[in-house]
């Protein structure tokens, strides 16, 4: 408990440090600049201390260079994130349970965190995507077929992460236009208001949300650091888009509602445009229903909660 509560210390004066070491502060028309020491800020005004004479400084954030400007916007960000678990708009459901939400755009969702983490760490966000026959507005069904074996107690003390199961409205529209769009809105806004490890978000889906892991991973690329589709299916013609994100796609190779070549042909067209980390595990003997085989398997845990996004370059 020591060690632990002096390594919490240690941290929190890292992140102090950070915020207060001196830099150069340049004025909105660039005709003035000196070094100082960034002592207390708000949206609108920040406080500086000079390093020549050790005056505070008290300017309009307006005021300052865009560049300064965007570094305070970085820190308001970041506080506001290690301040989320206690009282961000997503505070109260993040109760170590699944609780139901509607997003800003009307998508329906259940989310999972631990109020307990230390909100100046960071943590991964798992997505899950269902099957055609879980759309709807009920936002309960959606939980069938969730990779809930990554969400026990044991697993989430040795891989704790965000838990995020939206709700597609109708299976005629699938996991694409308005509906991709409001899941990607809604994981923007909890991005910017939970401790979420931006280099560590995860999709996952089976059948119809393995095809819309599939397309959604091909359609905002930047975000995901790993995508596993199960008996799903997608585009080669996005096997350009799709090679830079590390993969692992099961299917199984009875499958009489998704032929098993749907992820065959994904897999070898990502694998022909140079894609360097795609996994396939095709699962003999096996039909459509999957995920209570698949994702109990402990080496699947491992694999992508070691995945992270690269920072761009």
């Amino acid at each position: 408990m020591k060690h632990h509560l002096c390594l919490h210390l240690a941290l929190l004066l890292l992140i102090a440090n950070l915020h207060a070491a001196p830099r150069t502060w340049t004025s909105s028309d660039g005709k003035s600049s000196f070094q100082g020491e960034l002592v207390e800020f708000t949206d609108t005004e920040v406080k500086i201390k000079h390093s020549g004479n050790f005056q505070i400084f008290k300017l309009p954030v307006e005021r300052l260079s865009t560049e300064d400007q965007a570094h305070v916007r970085g820190l308001l960000r970041e506080r506001r994130r290690d301040d989320g678990l206690k009282n961000g708009p997503y505070a109260a459901q993040i109760t170590g349970q699944m609780v139901k939400g509607v997003s800003k755009r009307g998508l329906n969702y259940q989310i999972s965190g631990n109020p307990k983490w230390d909100g100046a760490q960071r943590y991964p966000l798992l997505i899950w995507l269902h099957g055609a026959g879980q759309s709807g507005d009920d936002n309960e069904s959606q939980m069938g077929g969730a990779p809930k074996p990554m969400l026990t107690e044991d697993s989430l003390k040795k891989h704790p992460c965000f838990f995020l199961a939206p709700q597609c409205p109708s299976r005629d529209i699938g996991w694409k236009n308005e509906v991709a769009e409001n899941l990607v809105a809604l994981i923007a806004d909890l991005v910017e208001n939970l401790p979420v490890d931006e280099s560590r978000i995860y999709l996952t889906g089976s059948s119809m949300g393995g095809s819309g892991t599939w397309s959604i991973a091909a359609r905002y690329p930047q975000i995901f650091a790993a995508a596993v589709p199960l008996c799903g299916g997608g585009d080669p013609k996005n096997a350009e888009v799709l090679k830079t994100i590390p993969f692992w796609v099961f299917h199984g190779d009875q499958d009489d509602q998704v032929p098993v070549d749907r992820s065959r042909v994904m897999v070898e067209a990502v694998k022909k445009a140079g894609g360097e980390h795609m996994n396939y595990t095709e699962l003999e003997g096996a039909g459509h229903l999957i995920t209570a085989t698949v994702y109990p398997r402990p080496e699947l845990h491992e694999w992508i909660f070691a995945q992270r996004k690269k920072a761009a370059e």
